[in-house]
């Protein structure tokens, strides 16, 4: 029989997060009761942006999965140099902040960037191409999302066991051939997985939308709250948040449905072989892939390596203002006490969640959990919206806006916390929970000589991810920043927006350069 001590850390994290929660709907629902009529809401422009908001999401989903396909067998059929550290570098764009992307596709395909010139080099017009409207979400959408989708589908394709290549080869297979029956099989199982994340992150998706938008053509859910809002029409903010709080659970709730349907079908067991073997394809297949490598490595690499180049050209010491002083300062702080917050309510979460299932109390590990993960049927600006709403009177106060911030971003990365640190952290504890017992190692003692020794690598990582979902965060310093408080995110946006290009790069180069430090620190687990 657990004892009630055992059980508080994770009941104090999960009623944190259920009273957070909690309070972001109430307010949302108190004010859709305190309005008197609803019905104007639903209009034209309601059903239009709904519309944009899944034409765009679907759109994106479909060629970022094509992409990834099409690159990740190009990957596979040829070996070449620093091949591993390509695939080590490509999902560095899923998590970095949304504003350096746009910077870093603004300085290749704006009217002033890099493919402009070379045209303009050549006496060819570039006038008529605008990466602002659909065009403009859909390659930023691609670009965050395809690189990591190819990375997994890579590792998909390398687990082909080698006597299934030396049979396909014995058998003469073609390639058409060998992919239908060896690999399309193996990719199938992740197909569906990954295309629902990348709906979801791109039906969410703010920053990119606001930015390369273009105007109220492409207004999506997400950012018609924060216009709303914006604008003072709170009522027909809490009907968009409630829509996309509806729609996201509804997906939710769909996608668990079909993978708990596909879940046995979905098991495939396959012996790892490390030996690498490469089917023989012919010269005709190797430059076409060589080709999609190529094409697909400058379409990742080449932005951000023209922000830190254009960024370093246009660095001038008066860029360095108060304001982006001030600027710096907030992130680096709001991002290091969410990152804190969040290990903090995990740990205390997987704390009890490992002494739950030790004690086969699965039913209470499974709630306890899902009470953790919340936060992904919340988008961020319905979280946002709703404590807006709640806490308007203190909007103008600094340190309560960054205790604010700093909470929100911690419950938007908690589920990848956790989804990073629960196994590791019910393995340690299961192998020494008879010893620690017999030698009456209980509470923080335990955890600090037995979690924490042994998953000092992991949290640290997970410390720094955190860090940089934080650090990039632009939906909840939208709504909440100004005047009294401004990140390197909103300080970015404004410059965009005001088409100072010179100061975005410089202010996009020094985000990024945050972000890649601690993308080091997330690797050192590695080392």
């Amino acid at each position: 029989m657990l004892k009630f001590k055992t059980l508080l850390p994770g009941i104090s994290s999960a009623s944190i997060i259920l009273i957070v929660l909690g309070a972001a709907l109430f307010a949302l629902c108190q004010a859709a009761i305190e309005s008197n009529d609803f019905n104007i809401y639903f209009d034209s422009y309601l059903l239009h942006v709904i519309g944009i908001t899944v034409f765009q999401a679907v759109l994106s989903t479909i060629l970022s999965i094509l992409l990834s396909l099409l690159m990740a067998k190009a990957l596979s059929m040829v070996d070449f140099f620093c091949k591993h550290l390509l695939l080590r570098l490509m999902p560095i764009t899923f998590i970095l902040p949304s504003l350096v992307v746009v910077t870093g596709l603004l300085s290749i395909y704006g009217q002033q960037g890099l493919l402009a010139s070379i045209l303009k080099y050549f006496g060819i017009s570039f006038s008529g191409w605008s990466i602002y409207g659909l065009k403009g979400i859909l390659l930023a959408h691609v670009f965050l999302n395809f690189p990591y989708a190819c990375r997994l589908f890579y590792q998909t394709l390398s687990l082909v066991p080698v006597e299934h290549k030396r049979l396909a080869a014995q058998l003469n297979f073609s390639s058409i051939t060998y992919f239908k029956l060896i690999e399309w099989p193996l990719l199938r199982c992740q197909l569906f997985p990954m295309a629902a994340l990348i709906f979801m992150l791109c039906f969410s998706s703010f920053a990119i939308v606001l930015a390369l938008g273009g105007g109220p053509k492409y207004t999506t859910i997400e950012v018609a709250i924060y216009q709303s809002i914006r604008e003072f029409e709170l009522l027909q903010a809490v009907l968009f948040a409630g829509i996309q709080l509806i729609c996201c659970i509804s997906f939710l709730w769909l996608t668990q449905k079909i993978l708990h349907k596909n879940k046995d079908n979905q098991n495939v067991t396959i012996d790892f072989n490390k030996q690498n073997y490469y089917l023989s394809v012919s010269n005709y297949l190797k430059f076409f892939s060589a080709v999609i490598i190529l094409v697909g490595g400058l379409f990742i690499f080449l932005p951000l390596i023209n922000i830190v180049i254009e960024g370093s050209r246009f660095f001038d010491l008066s860029l360095l203002n108060t304001a982006f002083k001030q600027a710096t300062l907030f992130s680096l702080l709001i991002a290091l006490g969410a990152a804190m917050i969040a290990i903090v309510l995990a740990l205390l979460i997987l704390w009890t969640n490992s002494r739950l299932i030790i004690n086969h109390q699965i039913k209470w590990s499974n709630q306890l959990m899902l009470v953790g993960s919340l936060i992904l049927a919340i988008p961020s600006m319905v979280l946002s919206s709703g404590l807006f709403l709640l806490l308007f009177k203190y909007a103008d106060n600094r340190v309560f806006i960054c205790i604010l911030m700093m909470l929100c971003n911690a419950l938007m990365a908690l589920p990848f916390v956790l989804k990073n640190l629960a196994i590791p952290m019910y393995e340690v504890t299961l192998r020494y929970w008879q010893l620690s017992q017999s030698l009456n190692i209980n509470g923080f003692r335990h955890f600090y000589i037995v979690e924490y020794k042994a998953l000092k690598k992991i949290i640290i990582m997970s410390f720094a991810f955190s860090g940089i979902l934080s650090l990039g965060d632009f939906g909840i310093i939208a709504l909440f920043g100004g005047q009294s408080v401004t990140t390197l995110p909103y300080y970015l946006y404004e410059q965009i927006s005001h088409y100072h290009y010179h100061e975005s790069m410089v202010t996009a180069a020094v985000l990024l350069t945050l972000s890649f430090s601690l993308l080091i620190v997330m690797d050192y687990d590695r080392t």
